[in-house]
């Protein structure tokens, strides 16, 4: 029987792989890998000879056939992500379903679990994280406001991904939504006291208090923004440098 491992692979720092991680990516025929550059780096910090096969977002259905067909052979594979958790906002689970799909059980598929900026975000914002919704990366343009909006309604604290050219975009959008929920909030007092028999049907929306940002996680230039979205705001729009790497941010309530 073939195997398939979904291998989670450093975030940053190199040494954040585990033993078996390692193991695992030196016994495989190959590595499927987001971007062949990226995980040939890691691969050769570590001594490791396996080839690798490029596999990401953009990959065809004949290049899904083809990795497919290597499992068919008894190959065993591995896939990683260029940082993190395959399948985590990354087209891993794709693929995950579709080899479930033409095997069923008769290709194991198994994880090697590891890092991931989700975890490592949550561990450290001091926000409650008994319960939590994960959004991914919001939209670019088309439904954007609508994912921005979801937030302000979710009941537990919501991570999100977010890439250096929209960070700053995207927390002015959260201070923008606080505004407008205030506002709301206003209206809805003032309808209350002109009819005070409304009270119970007055839903008032919490605005966003408490906000993390994670910058560059488990790397050399790691940052942590605490405190109002104005003050990360200009925190961030401040210093150029800052406005660089990988973001993940937490909002709570």
């Amino acid at each position: 029987m073939s195997t398939l491992y979904i291998v989670a692979t450093p975030i940053g720092n190199l040494e954040d792989i585990s033993m078996r991680a390692l193991r695992i990516l030196g016994e495989v025929d190959y590595v499927l890998c987001e971007d062949t550059r990226v995980t040939g780096n890691l691969l050769k910090h570590y001594d490791i000879k396996t080839p690798t096969i490029s596999y990401h977002q953009h990959s065809d259905v004949k290049k899904i056939d083809h990795i497919l067909g290597y499992l068919a052979q008894g190959k065993d594979l591995a896939l990683v992500s260029d940082a993190g958790t395959p399948g985590i906002s990354d087209p891993g689970g794709k693929l995950v379903e579709a080899v479930f799909d033409k095997f069923g059980d008769d290709v194991k598929i198994e994880s090697v679990p590891g890092p991931s900026a989700v975890v490592a975000a949550l561990s450290i914002s001091g926000i409650p994280t008994d319960k939590f919704v994960f959004m991914g990366f919001p939209p670019h343009k088309k439904g954007r406001q609508t994912f921005i909006e979801r937030i302000s309604f979710s009941e537990y604290p919501v991570v999100v991904y977010e890439s250096k050219h929209r960070i700053l975009k995207f927390l002015e959008e959260l201070a923008a939504l606080n505004k407008g929920i205030e506002r709301e909030n206003d209206w809805l007092d003032e309808e209350v006291k002109k009819n005070y028999k409304n009270r119970d049907k007055a839903v008032r929306r919490k605005p966003v208090t408490s906000v993390v940002v994670c910058r560059e996680l488990s790397k050399m230039h790691e940052t942590v923004y605490r405190g109002s979205l104005d003050k990360i705001i200009k925190q961030i729009k401040g210093n150029k440098d800052e406005q660089k790497g990988e973001f993940t941010v937490i909002v709570g309530k």
